[in-house]
């Protein structure tokens, strides 16, 4: 019998460096700006880091705000983009979690005017004029990938009711990601915990998911086993390198995964738990893992295997593995299938952008 052919599309531009104490050895090719969120980078380490790059390091912003909202990114906008006036070629090096490095990709693309910027980004549509700069991210969570993603989280929280929105251009990419996992070793402990979780959702919601295919599974596989194998573990010993290395490693790999099949299900079910319960994004997205992996185990033989391989253990047997694994956590998973307003919820979920790219769906 003849093999079945696959075809294969994979389109990921970033240039990825990975390595302990990266920032302090590596040196940048060209003059740059720096965007850090002071929780992840001391003064002290800004002093060391503009030692280290001397004259290449053009100025320094703190990134303060806790969320890649439209407000903090036309801030941003009102510092960064008169530097570029002086310093046209300078690149952009983001330094913290997945707002600053989302921010730094909105900002990163420069509009003739900002009074343009807010219809822009809700439209999701570049105008021309404008101009892309050089982008290079380096995380200081283990969790979102978006150094290795082409999109931003962007919440309106002036519209009615707030939203968020995804920032999403062909030319979204950094041009570099630089992954120094001591960069994480400043990652208070619920931090370390919730990215961790939005980690192992990036890696499972890319195994049940329209666009997987046979170069993102074994990824996404291979980073869930990671974070389960490895999160209790740092969670007693968070200075334990070894262990950080492992979970930057994991996030890189589910980020490699997701920028290729985007998120599904339990992220479209997580926005409104982060918007009115306040709850991390991580937090919000694990609730519903155990739920929707029954829901994709249930359609998908492919998906049976994938769970195998990531708990060892029979597919039916998975979501009691994952909801044990959760509570111990402290993680209180959800059900939305036992009345009829959580399955309008779930009806509700399932048709949005982020829903279409669950297994489950027929839209």
């Amino acid at each position: 019998m003849a093999a079945t052919a696959i075809h294969l599309t994979w389109f990921n531009p970033v240039q990825l460096t990975w390595g302990p104490n990266l920032l302090h050895t590596h040196t940048p090719d060209k003059a740059f700006f720096v965007l850090a969120d002071p929780h992840a980078i001391s003064l002290a380490m800004e002093a060391d880091l503009r030692s280290h790059w001397a004259e290449l390091c053009q100025g320094w912003i703190w990134q303060r705000s806790a969320q890649s909202s439209i407000s903090a990114a036309l801030e941003l906008c009102q510092q960064l983009w008169p530097m570029w006036a002086t310093h046209p070629d300078a690149a952009l090096l983001a330094i913290g979690g997945g707002t600053t490095l989302d921010l730094a990709k909105l900002a990163r693309f420069e509009l003739p005017d900002l009074s343009q910027a807010t219809s822009v980004w809700r439209a999701n549509k570049l105008p021309y004029p404008h101009k892309r700069h050089t982008l290079w991210c380096a995380p200081t969570t283990s969790g979102t990938g978006s150094e290795v993603t082409p999109w931003a989280t962007l919440w309106d929280l002036d519209a009615q009711p707030a939203l968020k929105r995804s920032w999403s251009s062909p030319k979204g990419f950094a041009d570099q990601a630089w992954v120094d996992p001591n960069l994480t070793l400043s990652c208070p402990e619920g931090l370390t915990r919730d990215t961790a979780l939005d980690t192992l959702a990036h890696a499972l919601e890319s195994i049940w998911n329209h666009h997987a295919n046979e170069i993102t599974r074994p990824l996404a596989v291979r980073s869930a086993r990671m974070v389960l194998q490895t999160l209790p573990a740092l969670l007693k010993s968070p200075q334990d390198t070894g262990l950080r290395e492992q979970m930057s490693q994991a996030s890189v790999l589910a980020g490699l995964a997701m920028s290729q099949t985007q998120t599904a299900l339990a992220h479209a079910l997580s926005y409104d738990l982060t918007l009115h319960e306040n709850l991390p994004h991580g937090h919000a997205c694990a609730v519903w893992l155990p739920m929707v992996l029954d829901i994709a185990a249930a359609i998908s033989p492919q998906v049976q295997d994938d769970l195998a391989d990531i708990f060892d253990c029979r597919w039916q047997q998975a979501r009691e593995h994952l909801t044990n694994w959760l509570q111990n956590l402290g993680i209180a998973p959800r059900e939305l299938r036992q009345n009829p307003v959580g399955l309008y919820q779930l009806q509700q979920a399932l048709a949005s952008p982020r829903g279409r790219n669950f297994v489950g769906s027929t839209a």
